[in-house]
């Protein structure tokens, strides 16, 4: 049942990475490629939305078409910020097949299709998912670099992406947010102001997201030494 848009968020200005971290190549493909093309292999995936920076959308765009990608695809302009950037992808939708949304930051390029899956299946069950992380390590709250309390680490998560819901429940969200000016962090954060409790699927470690150069380097590393890439 090929029913799942997967909204990928390439737009980012990525300053703390210092250049354009999604041309960054994962062997011999741009990193917005190569999470496109593990998207493209779950089996339920109908269509990729690429949200990229509007500069960027006709070099993009080329590069989709160079994948033969097996689903529907399109490029589209992210907006200032992240958010914006979802909400043009889900306005980019226009197939009533679609039942599921999920978003993905192209920024996490070695999520593996096993996780991808599992979220799906989870918003099938629940009505909305979102990756996590259990929180294993003591967690402090800070000020002016001094270390102000310990907060219990029981009950928290690190969220990570894929996050995703029914078309309709994301799209409710995200149009609440806009219209009260509201700015979140994640696609669960909005989920959650309008009533919905996304379901928690264990995501992995090596599921990271690449923020600095030196991230770059982790995850070229990661895949050296494993000795594989993924076809």
């Amino acid at each position: 049942m090929r029913d799942v848009a997967a909204i990928l968020v390439a737009g980012g200005a990525s300053v703390r990475f210092g250049s354009r971290k999604q041309f960054e190549l994962i062997g011999d493909l741009p990193m917005y490629q190569y999470v496109a093309r593990t998207f493209s292999h779950v089996e339920s995936t109908r269509t990729i939305i690429v949200v990229g920076p509007f500069a960027d959308i006709g070099e993009m765009g080329a590069g989709m078409r160079s994948l033969n990608l097996p689903v529907n695809w399109n490029v589209v302009a992210g907006g200032e910020t992240r958010q914006e950037s979802v909400e043009n992808g889900l306005r980019a939708l226009h197939d009533d097949e679609i039942k599921i949304a999920i978003v993905h930051d192209v920024a996490r390029a070695l999520v593996d299709e096993v996780l991808i899956r599992s979220v799906i299946e989870a918003i099938r069950e629940h009505g909305a998912a979102a990756a996590c992380i259990e929180v294993v390590d003591t967690i402090k709250r800070a000020e002016k670099d001094e270390i102000i309390e310990t907060i219990p680490r029981e009950n928290l998560w690190r969220a990570q992406t894929p996050q995703g819901a029914k078309i309709e429940l994301l799209r409710d969200a995200y149009t609440a947010a806009r219209e009260a000016n509201f700015q979140g962090t994640d696609d669960a954060q909005l989920l959650e102001r309008i009533g919905v409790h996304p379901a928690i699927v264990r995501g992995s470690e090596m599921n990271f997201k690449i923020t600095y150069p030196s991230d770059l380097e982790r995850m070229r590393s990661i895949i050296l030494h494993r000795g594989f890439l993924r076809e």
